[in-house]
């Protein structure tokens, strides 16, 4: 099982995905301070910081992570692989939070080293599911 786990997840991939996830991060909260400090109520600042940064996450995954070449299809199901673990994620803050009492702001954190691989897990399948490499998009053309 170990062996399968460091295949998975201790390679150049992950570790490409993991600081493009961390400045997609600090991009997503600068436009989020920056919405609100427009005026945009909190909620909905967080919402369009959220859709705003799933452009370049989008840009810089398929090109640097994936290696595929970005299209219409890839980019409308790209936050599809999102879904399983904001899901996850809120459970889990949900259960610390609620059930045994953890600050929120820990909650939170503690949910990262879960959520992570959770996400890198279905933004692979989306992206081989949906993804095609300039050489594959060249053949169906013919």
């Amino acid at each position: 099982m170990w062996n399968k786990i460091k295949e998975k997840f201790l390679n150049r991939r992950f570790l490409t995905f993991g600081i493009i996830g961390a400045a997609n991060t600090i991009f997503c909260l600068l436009v989020n301070r920056g919405l609100i400090s427009l005026g945009l109520e909190v909620g909905a600042a967080s919402i369009l910081s959220d859709a705003i940064a799933m452009i370049p996450s989008y840009i810089f995954n398929m090109k640097l992570t994936y290696h595929k070449d970005l299209s219409w299809k890839s980019f409308i199901t790209f936050p599809l692989s999102y879904i399983p673990g904001w899901i996850i994620s809120f459970l889990i803050v949900e259960i610390l939070h609620r059930l045994l009492g953890v600050p929120e702001q820990y909650a939170k954190l503690i949910s990262v080293p879960i959520y992570i691989p959770v996400n890198f897990l279905c933004m692979s399948f989306i992206v081989g599911k949906f993804g095609k490499k300039k050489d594959e998009q060249v053949e169906t053309n013919k």
